[in-house]
């Protein structure tokens, strides 16, 4: 059986404080339900594996400073999206993730966001959900964003062992 097709996800990352508070909740949550841990992050674009040098795309993008804010936390049937915190859509966010499609060199239709930072990575039944949705409570309703890095990683990504595979390309 041939491998899973893999591609090159960018990330957006919050800055310090908002990290270490999202990171706190990913390896509590990650320890509760036997789940991989994972960096916090909003997935901004997806590209094919064969696009653009990442290192290239983000030279052309330069600094990044957005801010989300909070929505809801959710939750659902999706390996990535287990339980995740909804951000409000977001002008500014959507041109980011424009530019990065448009700098990657891919071709088709425009990549629309839908900002979520997921916190956990497992599947679970829908009732065991809703009461963690319901018990997250986080110390802000804003998020700032300073930073992107690009990985590399099975799409889509359904498995634990798929995302202890993902591998950072850049920065």
């Amino acid at each position: 059986m041939a491998g899973k097709a893999h591609a090159i996800a960018y990330w957006l990352l919050p800055e310090a404080a908002a990290r270490e508070v999202f990171f706190r909740e990913i390896r509590g949550l990650a320890r509760q339900f036997c789940a991989p841990l994972f960096e916090p992050h909003v997935t901004i674009f997806i590209a094919p594996e064969n696009s653009r040098a990442p290192l290239e795309v983000l030279h052309e993008i330069g600094p990044v400073d957005v801010e989300l804010a909070i929505h809801s936390i959710r939750f659902s049937e999706q390996f990535t999206k287990t339980l995740f915190v909804q951000f409000e859509r977001n002008s500014a966010l959507q041109q980011l993730g424009d530019a990065i499609w448009k700098a990657s060199g891919v071709r088709g239709d425009r990549y629309l966001i839908e900002p979520h930072l997921s916190l956990l990575y497992v599947k679970l039944p829908s009732k065991t959900n809703q009461r963690v949705a319901d018990d997250i409570r986080l110390p802000f309703r804003e998020v700032r964003f300073t930073s992107i890095c690009v990985m590399r990683c099975a799409r889509p990504t359904t498995r634990t062992i798929e995302v202890a595979q993902w591998k950072l390309l850049a920065p």
